[in-house]
């Protein structure tokens, strides 16, 4: 894992102006190529006053209200022209950031994580050279004319903030703004994360707020946003995803979610609803046993049958091969962990792995956000070129039909035409789940209150063909009877 950190400005894509983009790329870029813009980067510190995160009572009883709220950190990429006055950053630039003095608990937190992952990402030796190395972005560099789409990521469990910063970087020199928040717990007193439900939603909620304040900047596109996360990260970018139809593209990076046994922590969360993920959904892992022979159970995120699915694999690679690690180990030569069998992966199989993620990254988010037609042929020509690399896509099916679509669908077609909807969309074995017995029972009735009893029969009869056990789907359906006149079967 990596380091990283610093404070928002930003960049619908024009073409950008001439000599704005970055033509001496950072040394730890490898094959990596800038897009057409130069990178800014800027941090913004706001406190979301709906939340308290400092403790307010203790052991003793005595109250002290929490008068700020929970602080939230936003790190944010975007297209910019650089100026002659504007400075390159640096490796250290971003672990040993400055902060408003009101933030300084945060700032302190955030700062010592960077450096204890930094001094645990290269060799001691190597330490002074990680913190002088070039990167590519330039701080609060002018923003590109125009209004660019959003990528929110997550990076992992109480990663440091920027841990993907090459990433980002990269994105935004091909016309992207890149989002990612300070990774905090429930309180000041517990300031790591767990992986529990609580956190997760906690970390969702600091996201969502702070998409609510990039909404803000002039250059953001809030009509063309993805979501994205490593690790934990992509179960928090999956509940994200789920919960705002505003989101386009879900992508994760070696997902948790993913490893046997690991798929509860994303199908016990609050939001998890299969139902709801409509925005296009990219898996990209490691190959199965590219580090050990662990198996895979990717079944949370294969239930997501109204929205397209494909799943990439990349063999020889490792875990944190998907966060900037990938190029900072290479580069200063830091060694290979011990105590699992490597199966053919070393340091220069991770960087080449990287690099093949982040032009896939890119080529999904030029297709899903930029409606580029030739997006995908980028992914292929990919797979073409690297060997082992292997792809499965699987096609939306038709969403359900809300219960009103659902009885106009029996008015005019009749209610096996109804029924055939709902198993197309939900498939046989999943209708309980799919059709939600309180929801289609609440506009039965409301429809019965609005006097259109022929179509609340129709909501009703299918809720029933759903649920046939549950005995108030049964009385709801026999009050719908005796509404349109046919009594006999409203005793029953």
């Amino acid at each position: 894992m990596l380091a990283i950190t610093a404070s928002v400005a930003l960049g619908q894509a024009t073409m950008p102006p001439a000599g704005s983009a970055t033509t001496d790329d950072s040394p730890v870029w490898g094959d990596l190529r800038s897009g057409p813009y130069g990178v800014g980067f800027k941090s913004v510190f706001r406190y979301d006053n709906s939340r308290t995160w400092k403790s307010t009572r203790s052991y003793s009883g005595a109250f002290s209200p929490d008068v700020d709220g929970r602080p939230i950190q936003i790190s944010v990429w975007y297209p910019a022209n650089a100026g002659p006055s504007d400075i390159r950053m640096t490796f250290a630039n971003y672990v040993d950031q400055s902060a408003p003095q009101n933030f300084a608990q945060l700032n302190s937190i955030m700062k010592q994580r960077s450096r204890d992952d930094a001094a645990g990402s290269v060799p001691r030796s190597e330490l002074s050279a990680l913190q002088s190395l070039t990167m590519n972005a330039y701080r609060n560099a002018q923003p590109a004319v125009g209004r660019f789409p959003v990528v929110l990521y997550f990076a992992g469990l109480s990663a440091p903030i920027n841990s993907n910063a090459i990433m980002a970087e990269y994105l935004a020199s091909h016309g992207y703004i890149v989002a990612s928040i300070s990774l905090i717990g429930p309180s000041d007193e517990e300031t790591f994360q767990s992986r529990t439900s609580n956190d997760f939603e906690a970390t969702v909620r600091d996201m969502e707020f702070a998409w609510s304040v990039l909404q803000d900047q002039p250059n953001v596109d809030s009509t063309r946003l993805a979501v994205m996360g490593h690790s934990v990260g992509a179960i928090e970018a999956v509940i994200l995803g789920m919960r705002n139809a505003d989101v386009s593209a879900v992508i994760g990076l070696d997902g948790t979610y993913g490893f046997e046994g690991l798929s509860s922590a994303l199908t016990n969360s609050y939001a998890y609803d299969p139902g709801k993920m409509r925005a296009a959904f990219l898996d990209l892992r490691r190959a199965r046993g590219a580090q050990g022979n662990e198996p895979l159970d990717l079944s949370a995120v294969e239930s997501f049958r109204q929205a397209n699915r494909t799943f990439i694999t990349i063999d020889k690679m490792h875990h944190s091969d998907f966060t900037s690690f990938a190029m900072i180990g290479v580069y200063f030569n830091s060694p290979l962990p011990t105590g699992y069998p490597l199966n053919g992966w070393n340091r220069e199989t991770g960087r080449a792995g990287y690099q093949a993620v982040c032009r896939i990254v890119l080529s999904t988010l030029d297709a899903d956000l930029k409606s580029d037609s030739t997006a995908m042929a980028r992914t292929e020509r990919e797979m073409q070129q690297r060997s082992g690399i292997t792809i499965r896509h699987e096609s939306a099916v038709p969403p359900p039909p809300s219960p009103l679509e659902a009885a106009a669908l029996t008015a005019s077609r009749g209610l096996a035409a109804a029924k055939a909807a709902f198993i197309a969309s939900c498939g046989q074995d999943a209708l309980a789940s799919c059709m939600n017995m309180d929801r289609f029972n609440t506009w039965g009735y409301n429809l019965l209150g609005q006097q259109r009893s022929k179509d609340a029969l129709a909501v009703f009869q299918l809720n029933i063909w759903a649920h046939p056990q549950n005995a108030n789907a049964q009385d709801s359906l026999s009050d719908a009877f005796g509404a349109v006149g046919d009594n006999r079967r409203s005793l029953f």
